[in-house]
This record gives C-alpha cells, sequence and structure tokens, in this order.
C-alpha cells in the first residue's frame, strides 16, 4: 500500500486531539496541522505545500472545506481528501464507510490512491448525502446522531405532525423534459446509499459513483399505507427491486422540482441537515466533482455507473384524476380506491345481489350434494358441495350495502340469501324424511358442536372473500375461500335436525350457520373500508346489530370451546397414567371422554356430568 509523503490536517476545537495521533502515523507521512480559521484566512499559502487534506471537526466545518476542494478542483488545482469522523459523526461515518476507530481511520486518511467520487448540486449548493423536501413523521426522528432522550423526543413530535400530513401538489421536471403533476407528503434526494435509514433500505443500488441522482417521492394515500411505508423500511421488509406502495421513484442527471405558493410555505427543504433553500429547487449531478480517500467497502458499495438512461417509475403516484381527491386534505386512516376499482366491484357485487335461476339450481344442487355426502360421511362429496355452493357472493354483496349503505344492494343479497337458505333447509329437511333410516355420520356430528375455532375461521374466510373480490386477478381463487368455510354443509344439517325431529342437531348447526354469516360479513365489511371502498361506514347503527349479534353468539361458542378443551386435557392426563385394578397395574394407552346424557348437549345446553372410561 503507498501513502502520502506529506498531508494537511485542518482542525478545530473538537478536533484538536487527533494532532499526536496523525504525527506519530506509521506510514511515513509528515503532517501538517493548521487550525481552520488560520487555514481559512489564506488557503492557498498552505495548498502549494500540499494538495491532500484530512479533514476532522464539525460538519459546517467539512462542508466548508469539501466546497473549497471542489472548487480548487474546478479550476484545475486538484485536493484530494480524507476523513476523520469525530466519535459523535454516524452519518459522515456510514456515509464513507469508515472505522470507529480513529487509528483504521488515519491509515485510510493517508493513503495515497485517492479515486473521484459525484457530487449533488442544489441551487448552486453542494451536497454530500441527501436533501429532504417536506416532513416524513417518525422516520425523521430516526437520527442516528441523536441521544435516547432526543430521539424519544423527536418521536413525539414524529406522532404529533403526523396527524397534520396532507398531500401537496408537486410538479417535478427531469433533464429529458418530462414533466410529472402529482401530490406528495415528502421528497429526498440522496448522494449515498449508506448515509441513512431511508437510503440504506430504498436505494440499495444507489451511488456516489453514479451519473443520475435519485429523487424519491412519499406519496400514501392513507395513514395505514403510511405505517406500513414505515414497517417496510424499518423490518427492511421490501424487496430490493421493489419499492412500497407509498413511494416512487426518479432517476435523471437534472431535476426541478417545484410547489404552488401555498405548498411552499409548508414544505421545508433541508440539504444535508444543516443547510436550507428555496423553491424552486433545481438538482444536478457534478460528474468527479472530488478524489477522496475512502475504505473497500465504500467503493464496494459504489460502483463506477454511467447509465444516461432516465428512470420514470411513478405507478404508485395519484394520478390527474386523483389530486382533487387528496389536495390538501388530512390523510384518511383507510385509502380511496380508484374510481376504475369502485365501478368495477360494484357492478360484480350488485350482479352477485340480484337472484335467478342458476342461483336456485346451484344452492338445490350443492344442498342435496352435501347432504348425500353427510349421509355417507363422505367429505370427498361434502366438499364438491362447498365448491357449487353459490351463497358467498350474496354475503359478500350484503356486506357492502351494509357498509356504505347502499339500500338496494342491502335489499337484493337480503332476498337471495333467505331464498338461498330456506330451499336448502327444505331440500335437506324433504331428503332426510325420505331416507330415515340413516344415522348421524361423523360428517353431521362435526357440524353440530361449533366452537370459537369456527368463528375464526368464518372471520379470515372473509376477508380471504372480500379481498379477492376486491382484486379481478385473484377471482380464481374465490373456491379455495369456499372450501375454507362451511356454508352449505350447516344449512343440509339444519335440515337433517328438522327432518329427524332432534332439536340438539338443529340448534347446533344453525349456531354454526349464523356464525358463519355473522362473522364473514363483519369481516368483509372491514376489508372492504381497509381496502378504500369507504372512508367510514356509512349507517353504523347496521354494524352494530350484526356486531351486537356476533357477540352473542360467541357465548355458546365459548361454552363450547370450554368443553373440547377440557375433553382435551382431561385426555392428555389419562394418557400413560397408571392405575391398579384388582392388584394389577394397568397402563392407559388410549382414553375417551364421554358425556352423559350425551343425546341432550347441545351449544345452548352443555351441563351435563361428566364421566371416564
Amino acid at each position: 500500500m503507498k501513502y502520502q509523503e506529506q498531508a494537511l490536517f485542518i482542525y478545530d476545537e473538537h478536533s484538536i486531539d487527533f494532532i499526536d495521533k496523525l504525527k506519530n502515523n506509521d506510514f511515513g507521512t509528515e503532517i501538517v496541522a493548521v487550525e481552520k480559521t488560520t487555514f481559512l484566512s489564506d488557503p492557498l499559502e498552505y495548498i502549494s505545500v500540499t494538495s491532500h487534506l484530512i479533514l476532522a471537526g464539525e460538519m459546517q466545518l467539512i462542508d466548508q472545506l469539501v466546497e473549497y476542494a471542489y472548487l480548487q478542483s474546478a479550476n484545475g488545482q486538484h485536493c484530494t481528501l480524507g476523513f476523520l469522523p469525530l466519535e459523535s459523526q454516524k452519518s459522515l461515518r456510514n456515509a464513507y464507510q469508515l472505522s470507529k476507530h480513529l487509528e483504521d481511520n488515519i491509515e485510510v486518511a493517508l493513503r495515497d490512491e485517492p479515486q473521484a467520487v459525484n457530487l449533488l448540486e442544489c441551487n448552486d449548493q453542494l451536497v454530500q448525502f441527501k436533501v429532504v423536501i417536506g416532513k416524513i413523521p417518525l422516520l425523521e426522528a430516526w437520527h442516528s446522531d441523536t441521544s435516547p432522550g432526543a430521539f424519544l423526543k423527536n418521536i413525539i413530535l414524529g406522532i404529533k405532525l403526523f396527524f397534520q400530513l396532507s398531500l401537496e401538489k408537486t410538479s417535478i421536471e427531469t433533464q429529458r423534459g418530462r414533466q410529472i403533476k402529482t401530490l406528495a407528503s415528502a421528497l429526498f434526494i440522496v448522494n449515498q446509499n449508506q448515509a441513512s435509514r431511508l437510503t440504506r433500505v430504498l436505494l440499495q443500488k444507489s451511488s456516489m459513483r453514479s451519473e443520475r441522482l435519485s429523487l424519491m417521492i412519499i406519496s400514501p394515500y392513507s395513514a395505514v399505507e403510511y405505517f406500513l411505508f414505515l414497517f417496510s423500511l424499518i423490518f427492511h421488509f421490501n424487496k430490493e427491486t421493489v419499492l412500497p406502495h407509498a413511494v416512487s421513484n426518479i432517476k435523471s442527471e437534472e431535476i426541478t422540482i417545484d410547489m404552488d405558493s401555498t405548498s411552499r410555505e409548508t414544505f421545508s427543504v433541508k440539504l444535508d441537515e444543516n443547510k436550507s433553500t428555496t423553491f424552486p429547487l433545481h438538482f444536478r449531478v457534478i460528474k468527479k466533482a472530488l478524489k477522496i480517500n475512502a475504505p473497500e467497502a465504500f467503493w464496494e458499495l459504489n460502483p463506477v455507473s454511467a447509465s444516461d438512461k432516465e428512470v420514470i417509475g411513478i405507478h404508485n403516484l395519484p394520478d390527474e384524476n386523483e389530486i382533487n381527491k387528496y389536495y390538501k386534505i388530512h390523510l384518511p386512516f383507510f385509502s380511496v380506491a380508484s374510481e376504475e376499482r369502485f365501478k368495477d366491484l360494484f357492478l360484480q357485487l350488485r350482479s352477485d345481489a340480484k337472484i335467478n335461476s342458476l342461483y336456485i339450481v346451484l344452492m338445490l344442487l350443492s344442498t342435496l350434494l352435501a347432504s348425500f355426502g353427510l349421509f355417507a360421511n363422505s367429505a370427498a362429496v361434502v366438499i364438491g358441495a362447498m365448491l357449487l355452493a353459490p351463497l358467498m357472493s350474496p354475503i359478500i354483496s350484503f356486506s357492502m350495502g351494509l357498509l356504505r349503505d347502499d339500500k338496494n344492494m342491502l335489499l337484493s343479497s337480503l332476498i337471495k340469501m333467505s331464498v338461498g337458505i330456506t330451499l336448502a333447509i327444505l331440500a335437506s329437511s324433504l331428503l332426510t324424511l325420505i331416507l330415515p333410516q340413516v344415522e348421524l355420520t361423523n360428517e353431521i356430528k362435526a357440524r353440530v358442536h361449533p366452537n370459537l375455532i369456527d368463528l375464526g375461521v368464518a372471520i379470515f374466510s372473509g376477508i380471504a372473500a372480500a379481498y379477492t373480490k376486491a382484486h379481478k386477478e385473484l377471482l380464481n381463487n374465490l373456491a379455495g375461500v369456499a372450501i375454507a368455510v362451511t356454508l352449505v354443509p350447516p344449512l343440509a344439517v339444519v335440515g337433517i335436525g328438522l327432518g329427524r325431529g332432534e332439536v340438539y342437531v338443529f340448534e347446533g348447526a344453525l349456531l354454526l350457520f349464523m356464525s358463519n354469516i355473522i362473522g364473514i360479513t363483519l369481516s368483509a365489511i372491514i376489508t372492504f373500508q381497509f381496502l378504500g371502498f369507504s372512508n367510514t361506514v356509512k349507517r353504523k347503527k347496521n354494524v352494530l346489530v350484526i356486531f351486537s349479534i356476533l357477540i352473542l353468539l360467541s357465548y355458546p361458542l365459548y361454552r363450547s370451546y370450554s368443553d373440547s378443551l377440557l375433553t382435551y386435557q382431561l385426555t392428555k392426563n389419562l394418557i400413560d397414567e397408571k392405575i391398579i385394578i384388582n392388584e394389577q397395574t394397568i397402563l392407559i394407552e388410549h382414553a375417551l371422554i364421554e358425556y352423559q346424557n350425551n343425546h341432550q348437549c347441545s351449544p345452548f345446553n352443555s351441563t351435563s356430568e361428566l364421566i371416564g372410561s
């Protein structure tokens, strides 16, 4: 490794202690130490001695000396730089991949192998690391250089700023004349991808030797989307090549950013956190602006990139039709779906809410098939009946009708559901009367004692069904959702209970079916709201009634779950137990818990006496 013969160390009161270690270096480099004020009074006198500068001190001094070195290089008098970050300057250390140990940084700073890097320029001011335009609540508080107390204070401030967050009209023009008019809550440009959490996560291919600057535009449609964006940054969930939904990216050699007069007042512009400027903002890349010393890790993270191709990744931005919808309003908790998605989904759900002959035929066929499958104790036949059953569609339409208080959709889907339920119960009852000799199979018994687990299945099935309906490309998956939740088989068991005159069969299956209906409805409402099809519930009383029914149903489901849990615990405790009968030791390998008067044990009356065998 070759080292500088002579180097000029410029220091301030914060870095004066570095002088002795620099002068006593092991690399044969002669150090000329000069205090910052002395140097700045006549820099040419010292530059004539050596053009390799070692910088250490406050960031204001480092920025000033970097600008001086750039101007000298632009005039043909090249200066090369080495950096010795202070212990508190984590951003500077991370940016240039320097060590926490002063000795290691001295070795790097004294090398005689400087390489060129690019700088950013914003309105004639140099930028080493990043520019932040606007507010990035909570994420802005994640400063590497702050103490724990300051960090907590910034988090509190970030929460306050979050509730003031809004989208502002922004115009962007690239070097090649591409003009973009959109909305943004914040924008940032970086020159080095390791300078902050923002850039480490989002710009993993950014480089200080790239000929294009990278502009990130943060434009969340809702508070939920903004939190998902923060979550992906903090936990690194987004893939290297995929941006979070709230973020868009533009890469170009020059970019101009402007805002309307009202937005300018609320949007601050920070250059490297200690400089500022005003709109309009003109950015450009200064190629090979400086020659610096840095460790191998820095050059690996910052490869030379000479591509002149512009990247316009703006598919996540609000389009012209959505600008007025979001402009100057505080972010809604849930996003608002696009007009196209509204139109497509509502046409589909209104069609699903209308009764027709195909629906009646499929309800009868699926019910009869389910009944035969239950009588034959065939799970495969029952699953086939689930695939045929068309009952999920009107339930989802009913959910949207409740959410948006669409009386026509609500009434149509309610009539369709009622007709389907009535037909299913009548068909299975008649079939049971025709076949009275058939015993209660395990498939039938499995739908007589529902518990909280069945309610959980219904809730997540409702989420999946609503999400699938809202995305046309996922409609093929609706069959899988239909299999996950049992709608027609419980109805068939309700009819079987009526046909056989066995009340506990009727009650248990009816409880399961009602739990499915209510669970699917509530979860579908929440999912549609989350997806942006309504910012608020239009008629809260309707949803409160559904929620109250769910609470009432939860009690017998909980009782049933408690009984099954007790059975499991008793069975587990009995296995491997040893008992003595007639002076013989017997090891219990299998245990079966039975309830006395089992035929009377229903979800609504499960106070039977327990015996073991």
